[in-house]
């Protein structure tokens, strides 16, 4: 047991990139969860209890619907240590033998790392600074990109993706989460101006107009240089950073649109370029704090509610775990423990894995018995049955976790031990009765106790993604007041594009019935998405008089408004009511003086008329 929790340890953070402290943190959690362990063995009471809630608290605390198996290598370990009861001299040697497991994990961790150092590639970031450039060059040239919206939109997501993997305990992002959210979020940009069929345009000087192609034409070379070195060692950064600063110092001597849309190219990468320096000189370490939602009792409150992906898996989980462990410690009978072990691992967060795992573990089972039963009449003994253990051991970390083959070895292994003490026939059917009472019971758990389907997730991504527009035009009314806090936009940037991206991956693998209409609203709503990212910003940089200020309220309100039908008439369950009568308020998409705000304003108003006549349709059928 100790050799298999230590060997998931490994491949589970072997490539990650943790401090030191980090990885002490997760030897000591071990610890913590083997004396746990030994408690659970005592007694019934105490096996219930434990069993319930510490699967409960490292599912819920550790997992997301984006990270789903964040808590196996800890879960495993408190139900791996408890399969075989030990009294306290055995408990002793088994924690000896655990810690040493543990030592080699972290040696060999260090090891590895010191071997094959982390180095940042940076592909996709490079691959996007190039598509800018050739997206540049075509307009220059008047002519036509059609891939460059689609592949910088993928570019986006996936960065925003790489970004919510980098998170901290106290950080929505650290400082290299940070360089891939402010890459992303420059893609985004640039996709919605190409989408949006929007077109720089020329001054109509002639002589104007030759320096703003000049100026377009360096920051090509400039967008190409560096998306083709690398743009984060030392030297290389200097150099860009030096470079772009002539560039963004030559644009802002001028005040055409193209100049300045040309400094928004530009300025995001410097700003990416002096993160670099300052982390690696030791002056920025740490990424946008987390928000007060996102802590402590703030996150408790958010998870702890009936249809929170968390609390129903973390639910499933305990449950099986308590009857499945209640079970073997009354029963007492010959490797019951199996039971437990095998429900462990076929409960999955959502159904469709789960019923999968079901389907292979049992047949990988049956196959598994059908090998040992023809290999075992041939072994030689004590010596032969190491030696098969040996073999399927192997074998067993190679393969692919969940799938047939890797059932057939797991079962030739513990077979391969299991009759060393006991018979072969007598061994082979209680593996099979035990991985047959494992298939049932989480089959009656995932169907019956807070079941949840891909489908399910589904729609209540729909409702988060209503209630994260919400929070946006919240936080519009709020920064006319105050000066907002960037960690929070980027906070509600990041679980957008996550939850947008299952959405999309879930229509692309499924094929629901309404998937053009899914299509469509997903459509809308990034744009909408990426127009008050946009607002936001601009809005937050300057100061506005009463007369602008109350048409930036009104606005919020009648778009609140707004988004309560849509989700209404989606029959959505809403988490927010607008406190402001919409009816008193006087409609206005406008903003006298700033044409970028009152531009992104109208296609913001006119996204949402759009999600709002779908609306009305799919209420109608």
């Amino acid at each position: 047991m100790a050799v298999t929790i230590a060997t998931v340890l490994f491949k589970v953070n072997y490539k990650k990139k943790q401090s030191w402290s980090r990885l002490i943190r997760v030897v000591l959690l071990q610890c913590i969860l083997c004396c746990m362990a030994y408690l659970a063995t005592l007694n019934l009471p105490l096996r219930i209890i434990l069993n319930f809630i510490i699967p409960f608290g490292l599912i819920f605390f550790t997992t997301n619907q984006f990270n789903k198996l964040a808590y196996f290598s800890e879960l495993m370990t408190f139900v791996f240590l408890q399969l075989m009861p030990l009294d306290f001299r055995g408990f002793v040697f088994q924690t000896a033998a655990f810690l040493y497991a543990l030592g080699c994990f972290f040696a060999v961790t260090i090891i590895y790392r010191r071997m094959h150092p982390v180095v940042p590639k940076y592909a996709q970031e490079r691959k996007g600074l190039l598509a800018c450039a050739q997206w540049l060059e075509s307009f220059l040239d008047d002519g036509k990109v059609p891939e460059t919206e689609r592949s910088l939109y993928q570019l986006s997501q996936a960065l925003y993706q790489d970004a919510f993997m980098r998170h901290g305990d106290r950080e929505i992002v650290n400082m290299e989460g940070k360089v891939s959210y402010i890459f992303a979020l420059t893609f985004q940009r640039v996709a919605y101006f190409i989408g949006s069929g929007q077109k720089m345009k020329w001054s109509e000087k002639q002589e104007i107009r030759i320096g703003e192609k000049e100026y377009i034409r360096n920051c090509v070379c400039y967008l190409k240089k560096a998306g083709t070195s690398d743009f984060w060692k030392q030297e290389t950064r200097k150099e860009l950073y030096s470079e772009g600063k002539e560039l963004l110092i030559t644009g802002e001597a001028h005040d055409t649109e193209i100049y300045t849309a040309m400094q928004n190219f530009i300025r995001p990468f410097l700003i990416i370029l002096d993160t670099l320096k300052q982390y690696e000189e030791g002056h920025d370490t740490s990424g946008w704090k987390m928000p007060h939602h996102r802590r402590g009792v703030g996150r408790l409150h958010a998870a702890l509610k009936l249809d929170s992906f968390e609390f129903r898996f973390a639910m499933r989980m305990s449950i099986v775990l308590v009857l499945t462990f209640t079970y073997a410690m009354i029963s007492k009978k010959n490797h019951v423990y199996w039971l437990p072990l095998n429900a462990f691992l076929l409960l999955r967060p959502m159904y469709e894995d789960s019923r999968n795992r079901l389907k292979t573990r049992f047949m990988g089972t049956v196959a598994g018995c059908v090998v040992v039963a023809i290999l075992y009449p041939f072994l030689p003994g004590y010596t032969g049955h190491l030696i098969l253990a040996v073999l399927m051991s192997a074998c067993m970390y190679t393969a692919t976790p969940g799938t047939t083959p890797h059932a057939v070895f797991v079962t030739c292994f513990s077979l391969s031990m299991a009759t060393l003490a006991m018979g072969e026939v007598a061994a082979i059917t209680l593996r099979i009765l035990y991985v047959a009472a494992a298939v049932v019971c989480v089959l009656v758990i995932n169907r019956f106790f807070f079941p949840t389907s891909m489908g399910q997730q589904f729609r209540y991504n729909v409702q988060q993604i209503f209630h994260i527009h919400y929070v946006y035009l919240r936080l519009l009314g709020q920064s006319l007041n105050t000066e907002l806090n960037y960690g929070i936009i980027c906070d509600a940037q990041i679980e957008y594009h996550m939850i947008h991206g299952q959405m999309q991956e879930y229509i692309d693998k499924n094929k629901p019935a309404n998937s053009p209409i899914y299509q469509k609203f997903l459509g809308i709503s990034w744009r909408m998405v990426a127009e008050m990212e946009q607002i936001l910003f601009l809005v937050n940089i300057k100061k506005r008089g009463a007369a602008a200020e109350k048409t930036l309220e009104n606005y919020v309100i009648l778009s609140q408004y707004v988004l309560e039908q849509v989700s209404r008439y989606l029959r959505l369950k809403q988490s927010w009511k607008s406190d402001s009568d919409a009816y008193d308020a006087g409609y206005q998409r406008t903003v006298s003086g700033e044409p970028e705000l009152s531009y992104l304003l109208t296609r913001y108003a006119k996204n949402m008329s759009e999600m709002y006549r779908m609306a009305c349709v799919i209420n109608r059928k």
